[in-house]
């Protein structure tokens, strides 16, 4: 049974054998007798769906199948027709994840880690596998050993593999790395090359990787260039990705003059001043000590980091690089636990204490959406043009809501710097809209409610929900944004630039919604969307709609969507 295109229907369903666990006794029967009278079946008929796991591409639908060995593309195109190409990977798969811009998957696996293949196959090593739905895309990196942990640079030039807590070999290294360049071929050393990947081992004082951070370029006193940041347990490590092999330099963040152990918690990075010598690291821990690097020229290499540390009053929940008063540059950080925030000057140590009118404990810079024009001074004659201050939502209080901080006023008039917003539940989370309304925010809470912050106006409109499990996720281009329950039948659909919310019914009860750009668009006009509500039980089964009109009036009879009734049986011959 070959993948095939999907004409729209509204009840049109499939035939299919289900693959165990889930297949009724009937059916098994009906499979052995069909392998009987054939010679045989693809064993995958008896691999079971547990493992399988979704990813919504930019394009497409990937399911990546590691029982089956494949990942599953779900494409459609402007007439709602669904195609289905099951694309193989290689066996036991430890890993996946999506690129941060949702153009590729990145599938990690063992091959046959040391077992013998199945009868009739090849052996196969590690790899890392690069999956999109152009064939021209997609790459195979073979890996020198088994790994289970991938982290991808937002960038999209680099990857770093390691071995996480769940490797499943008697005996791994977790700082043992590789670094893989993904905007370049697979390669061994030869002729003073690079090789791709990049085997890296870091010297350890007693850590383990936890968290990995790409920087932007930064302009150091070798020349530009970007770093890896890599967080232990108890350190960090700093990775010059121009050279990759070299030994990195570890910040180590415990004096070793008692036995107590501080532990990383986050890294923030600027690029500071226009000049060689300002960029720095901030290194925020479990302790009331946030440390600063400035990343400086040194003897035996481009550059070294001297350290500071600034005493806070207590520990610090979050901190992000900003620009104060007339432009100069600053660390500011929550202090929930001593109900302020604090601002630090890198060069002097210098702080200046905010008052919050709750203990916020996230903040995220929005000053290009924030900022009113009325609020940007004029330039004078001659004068360069003003630069907006920084603007920071503050969020994630028992009952605090939101709050907008002025950095600019910092210097004057700290206790005028910060302006509530009539958001009374507690905020668990802030969630980007998209490009076309910049401007827009939602905010999920604990209660049964959520709202869509304008960050220009500074309010906020209240949403009332049937559940506090609900699920939000808005539109790739920003226009509208979706919202469902897991395990029930109902999608709502929110008109962003209205708030207009119309709400639909599928015809099974939905694991979760994706929304990707379908093909067949006319040259020059925008990818039209559609919009998968996924069932993640039995084999799994696909409903498509035409994501503009879904939830509308004339879509509310629901004839107009396609249906796969066995999304991962599609592409796999029974012979």
């Amino acid at each position: 049974m070959s993948h095939h295109d999907q004409k729209p229907a509204r009840d049109h369903q499939h035939l299919h054998l289900r693959r165990s666990p889930v297949a009724p006794a009937g059916v098994a029967a009906a499979t052995l007798l069909l392998a009987l009278g054939c010679g045989g079946r693809n064993p995958v008929w008896d691999a079971p769906v547990g493992r399988a796991q979704p990813f919504a591409l930019d394009d497409a639908l990937a399911v990546v199948d590691p029982d089956a060995n494949r990942v599953v593309l779900l494409t459609t195109d402007v007439t709602r027709r669904a195609r289905v190409e099951a694309v193989p990977i290689q066996r036991g798969m430890r890993a996946a994840t999506m690129a941060p811009d949702r153009s590729r998957l990145f599938v990690v696996s063992a091959g046959d880690a040391g077992e013998m293949p199945p009868d009739g196959s090849a052996e196969q090593g590690p790899a890392l596998e690069v999956v999109t739905t152009s064939v021209a895309g997609r790459r195979t990196y073979p890996l020198s050993e088994p790994l289970d942990g991938i982290a991808l640079d937002p960038r999209g030039e680099w990857a770093v593999l390691f071995a996480s807590k769940s490797a499943g070999g008697l005996v791994s290294n977790p700082n043992e790395l590789l670094l893989v360049d993904i905007g370049k071929p697979a390669g061994v050393a030869a002729g003073g090359a690079v090789a791709n990947p990049v085997a890296h081992t870091l010297r350890s004082f007693g850590g383990k990787p936890q968290r990995f951070t790409f920087t932007d370029p930064l302009e150091l006193p070798g020349g530009l260039r970007r770093l890896l940041i890599v967080e232990t347990e108890q350190d960090v490590a700093i990775v010059d990705l121009l050279h990759p092999a070299d030994p990195e330099i570890t910040v180590q963040l415990t004096s070793g003059q008692d036995a107590r152990r501080v532990h990383p918690a986050a890294v923030a990075v600027t690029d500071g001043d226009p000049g060689p010598n300002d960029a720095r690291i901030a290194i925020r821990t479990d302790d009331r000590n946030v440390v600063i690097a400035t990343l400086l020229p040194a003897t035996d290499r481009d550059f070294s980091p001297s350290l500071n540390l600034t005493d806070v009053g207590a520990v610090p929940s979050d901190t992000a690089w900003v620009r104060t008063d007339a432009g100069a540059l600053g660390l500011a950080a929550l202090v929930p636990g001593a109900g302020k925030a604090v601002v630090i000057d890198p060069t002097t140590g210098l702080t200046v204490d905010v008052g919050l009118p709750a203990a916020y404990q996230r903040l995220s810079l929005v000053t290009a959406a924030a900022t009113k024009a009325s609020t940007v001074p004029a330039a004078g004659p001659g004068a360069a043009v003003p630069q907006p201050v920084d603007i920071a939502l503050l969020w994630n209080a028992n009952g605090g809501g939101v709050a907008f901080w002025e950095l600019g006023r910092v210097a004057g008039q700290p206790y005028r710097s910060v302006e509530t917003v009539g958001v009374t539940s507690a905020v668990t989370s802030v969630i980007d809209v998209g490009s076309a309304h910049p401007e827009l925010k939602i905010l999920q809470t604990r209660d049964t409610a959520f709202f869509v912050l304008d960050l220009k106006a500074r309010t906020s409109a209240p949403f009332q929900t049937s559940s506090a499990s609900l699920v939000i996720a808005p539109s790739a281009g920003g226009t509208r944004a979706w919202a469902y329950v897991p395990g029930s039948s109902q999608i709502a659909s929110i008109d962003l630039q209205t708030l207009h919310a119309t709400e639909r019914r599928t015809e099974r009860p939905l694991s979760s919604l994706f929304e990707i750009a379908a093909s067949g668009a006319a040259p020059g006009a925008p990818a039209p969307r559609s919009l998968i509500a996924l069932t993640q039980t039995g084999t799994w089964a696909a409903a498509v709609y035409d994501a503009a009109s879904a939830g509308d009036a004339n879509d509310a009879a629901g004839d107009a969507h396609t249906d796969i009734a066995g999304l991962l049986l599609e592409g796999i011959d029974a012979f």
